[in-house]
């Protein structure tokens, strides 16, 4: 199993575990599941983003979640594009928690500056446990059943309008920014999502 399928199965067996109940409901609703499923502490912060460049980050005890002040009190009726930027932040933080907690518990920190600096800085090993965050909220978020239904109906209405679909790159973007807002993320995070799944890869 390579590490890819890790994430992957760690991304499954989470969304059996605190998903379930939901009903595949999509977005997911990921302040829900931080502060009712996992018992987090959603902790405002403020001007996180602008002194940071980050929305969100996991407390080093893993009891709590810094969210930008700004970006949290406008969740449900900010800009979408600053919700969908959100929710994948709070996702990944979630992929920090499932699959990097005894990393993380390894190092102790004498403020957030110093904590920011390290998860900012460009360690070949800290790239890929962003990278592997990374691909665990896109999993979370973009359920592959889901994708795969959409990109199935989608697959039937032009099949027989344009034969060779699949080697257009524009319709492959349509297609991302027609489906994004079910999954409540940005287009180009479908586009991710339908080369890793093997889906509809880049031509």
């Amino acid at each position: 199993m390579n590490g890819q399928d890790k994430v992957w199965e760690a991304a499954e067996a989470f969304r059996r575990q605190h998903l379930a109940r939901a009903g595949g409901t999509l977005p997911v609703d990921v302040f829900s599941l931080v502060e009712l499923q996992l018992r987090l502490d959603v902790i405002p912060f403020d001007d996180l983003q602008a002194k940071y460049r980050i929305d969100a980050a996991l407390t080093q005890d893993f009891i709590g979640m810094y969210v930008d002040a700004e970006s949290y009190v406008f969740w449900e009726r900010g800009p979408v594009w600053k919700q969908n930027r959100l929710r994948f932040t709070v996702a990944h933080e979630i992929g920090h928690l499932v699959l990097h907690r005894d990393y993380a518990a390894k190092i102790k920190f004498g403020s957030f500056d110093h904590f920011a600096r390290h998860f900012k800085g460009d360690d070949p090993a800290r790239y890929w446990l962003e990278q592997e965050a990374n691909e665990f909220a896109g999993r979370l978020l973009v359920p592959v059943e889901r994708l795969r239904e959409l990109f199935d109906q989608f697959a039937r209405q032009i099949a027989g309008i344009m034969p060779a679909w699949l080697q257009s790159e524009d319709l492959r973007i349509k297609f991302a920014e027609q489906v994004a807002p079910k999954f409540g993320v940005h287009a180009q995070s479908i586009l991710t999502r339908l080369d890793r799944e093997g889906l509809w890869p880049a031509p």
